[in-house]
């Protein structure tokens, strides 16, 4: 995850604009310590670092400096760190498992340790997001894949993050096809939608457009766009994004006590790497 250097303006006028802002923006709040993942070779054509979060203003958030997490080395347990793991864990002594990763290097701990809305026993992973950001778009991919293998004990979610008016209304879209009943089919198309048809999906009319492709007639949007429920969604997820100390995206949170938000993490599958071997110490508890 990267810092930006530029700021994301939340009237944008022209997308040529918009998409030199929303590059450069930052997603870190000034006091947060925002780490930085080189990005993998692109499954997509979006590039660059990944964004920090900006503390919120009335019309401009202001974009911080933060440096961003590193990453253990490439090898051969890169992709997701699983079969690396259990070599590892088989090769350690009886007693404590000889763990590959570092607090503070690989991984940080919660200052506060954070309850999850999983089912009880079940490990919750949490992926922070902005859909406006282009290493959230090349890590989605990746994820998906990964989240498709995860085993019966691990839950998974996703947290739009809320730093400042752009994200809020990307995380509005977000919750409006959840509740919808259409994310599964519309979350990687509103990625593609900002990404590569360089709609950037920021007023009500156009992303109310954007849902009638997906069957959604307007008396249906209208009504659930600003419904209750997902305006309380929305305030959680304010609340999530400060409680996770989320301070740049894409990152994942496991069990609500640990963040992928270190100088270790370099590359984006050192965050499933790290990810997964969090999720088995969990397990071990």
């Amino acid at each position: 995850m990267l810092n930006p250097s530029g700021a994301i303006a939340s009237r944008l006028h022209h997308w040529a604009l918009v998409l030199a802002v929303g590059l450069l923006a930052a997603c870190g709040s000034p006091s947060g310590n925002g780490t930085s993942v080189e990005p993998t070779p692109p499954p997509a054509p979006a590039a660059g670092k990944a964004e920090q979060a900006p503390a919120p203003a009335a019309d401009t958030a202001k974009p911080a400096a933060s440096p961003a997490p590193a990453g253990v080395q490439e090898s051969a347990a890169a992709d997701t760190g699983g079969e690396q793991l259990k070599l590892a864990s088989a090769a350690a002594p009886a007693g404590e498992p000889n763990w590959r990763f570092k607090e503070g290097t690989d991984f940080k701990v919660l200052t506060t340790a954070q309850g999850t809305t999983g089912a009880p026993g079940k490990i919750e992973v949490t992926e922070a997001f902005w859909y406006g950001c282009p290493h959230c778009y090349q890590f989605d991919p990746m994820l998906q894949d990964w989240v498709k293998k995860l085993p019966a004990d691990v839950s998974f979610v996703r947290l739009p993050v809320m730093w400042n008016p752009t994200n809020q209304i990307h995380a509005r879209i977000f919750y409006t096809a959840q509740a919808l009943g259409k994310i599964d089919e519309m979350h990687s198309a509103i990625f593609r939608e900002i990404h590569t048809e360089k709609h950037m999906l920021t007023t009500e009319s156009e992303i109310q457009a954007f849902f009638a492709r997906f069957g959604v007639s307007a008396d249906e949007f209208q009504k659930t766009f600003r419904s209750f429920a997902v305006e309380s969604q929305l305030k959680r997820a304010r609340d999530l994004t400060e409680r996770y100390e989320v301070h740049s995206v894409p990152l994942l949170i496991v069990d609500g006590k640990y963040s992928t938000d270190a100088p270790g993490i370099k590359k984006m599958e050192d965050v499933l790497a790290v990810t997964s071997e969090l999720i088995e110490r969990e397990r071990r508890r």
